[in-house]
């Protein structure tokens, strides 16, 4: 298991290319190139909410869904899906909730109970619930009934999505102002009151260790298994300057305990892609790697390990992520100047032939700007930064730096 505390010595060589990406878009059977929300069923396939329909996909072809093919349908306009432990689909719509119920789908409203029409995720809990969170709360279905959960004990702004801890508590992604937990009884939510870098949370995920990875338009929050607040993670994603704000759209943990985050930024430039954490560096990926597409929506993690992406320009897997980082044994020589720093920060390793994520840490240990260092070299803006000391990271190793203007 990986801590996102852990300071593990791991350089990243030339097997960062050693990912196998697979895309595919309508060429290749999909309905649209938009796919919006990805689920995978019981026996295996793999299922997807697009902007023309319900798809899903075998290992061989994809079977399409739409309301020519399936009348009951709500809409081929579809946000979301989910399919439970029985093998039932259930897709979430603006129009409702369209259950498939043999040949073809039974969609329920808010006049069957759904607190809101406007359905944004579908999530199976592990006692068996189902929640559905819409644009004014969240909606629990369980023994054939439909129960509305809203304000006061749900925040404006709707639930965006779903997490559930081991003890049973659901835990829900406000779309404005943070984390509502429900723990059978009561709610509460975690907000930047308690250290959240935003309220604004898109997705939750657990750890082994209980750790929440949350998942917010300003970057990641992580909380202990005790809730409380450690660390940030400002920057997963490197942007071209002056963007460097890393609204993440989803996050996910892999059974190995590598984290991957999917970005997304659509103003002063249009970029985006996946970041992996080992629990020590960022890793990133994007389409001149072969993704589909830089509008991640969802990023789900298939058989373990391998990770299937969402994009709204088509569907990617990325496979053998395990092999592509490897320790090399041995130190190598870091340095880092000028000391202090003003505008931009120099960083060399004394081995050309490693590439490796370089860090700089705050005083409180969060991680405010990342670079590539490849041929031994990497420069880094710092100009931005509050004045202070700070700490250069590169694996196992450290250096302290102050920043001066």
């Amino acid at each position: 298991m990986i801590n996102q505390l852990t300071l593990s010595a791991l350089f990243l060589s030339g097997a960062l290319s050693a990912q196998t990406f697979t895309t595919f878009t309508v060429a290749d059977g999909l309905p649209s190139n938009d796919v919006r929300d990805l689920a995978l069923a019981p026996d295996g396939t793999l299922w997807m909410a697009t902007a023309s329909g319900v798809a899903n996909y075998d290992g061989v072809g994809f079977t399409v869904h739409t309301t020519a093919s399936h009348p009951g349908l709500a809409s081929d306009d579809v946000l979301t899906i989910a399919v439970t432990d029985d093998g039932t689909v259930w897709a979430g719509t603006d129009f409702g909730v369209s259950v498939l119920n043999g040949s073809d789908y039974v969609t329920y409203t808010s006049a069957d109970g759904l607190g809101d029409d406007q359905v944004k995720n579908i999530k199976q809990a592990p006692n068996g619930d189902l929640w559905i969170g819409t644009i004014n709360g969240a909606t629990r279905y369980t023994g054939g009934t439909f129960t509305a959960f809203g304000s006061p004990d749900i925040p404006f702004g709707g639930v965006l999505n779903f997490a559930f801890a081991p003890n049973g508590d659901v835990w829900m992604s406000g779309g404005l102002f943070g984390i509502i937990v429900y723990d059978g009884s009561n709610f509460t939510t975690i907000s930047t009151t308690q250290g959240l870098i935003a309220n604004r949370i898109r997705a939750i995920a657990f750890d082994d260790a209980d750790n929440k990875w949350v998942a917010t338009a300003e970057g990641i929050s992580v909380l202990d298994a005790n809730d409380a607040h450690v660390t940030d993670h400002v920057q997963v994603f490197l942007l071209p300057p002056p963007d460097e704000l890393n609204p993440i759209t989803d996050i996910a943990v892999s059974e190995s305990g590598l984290v991957w985050a999917g970005v997304y930024v659509d103003y002063l430039v249009t970029e985006g892609g996946v970041s992996v954490y080992d629990g020590t560096t960022w890793r990133q990926f994007e389409t001149s790697d072969g993704l589909a597409g830089p509008n991640v929506r969802r990023v789900l993690i298939v058989g373990g390990e391998d990770v299937w992406v969402a994009t709204s320009t088509g569907l990617s897997s990325i496979s053998n992520v395990l092999n592509s980082t490897v320790e090399i044994e041995g130190d190598t020589d870091l340095s880092v100047f000028p000391v202090p720093a003003t505008d931009r920060l120099e960083v060399r390793l004394a081995r050309s032939d490693v590439a490796a994520m370089v860090e700089v840490l705050d005083a409180e240990a969060r991680v405010v700007r990342t670079g590539l260092i490849t041929g031994g070299a990497a420069s880094l803006a710092v100009g931005d930064l509050e004045q202070g000391v700070y700490l250069v990271r590169i694996g196992a190793r450290m250096q302290r730096i102050v920043v001066t203007h």
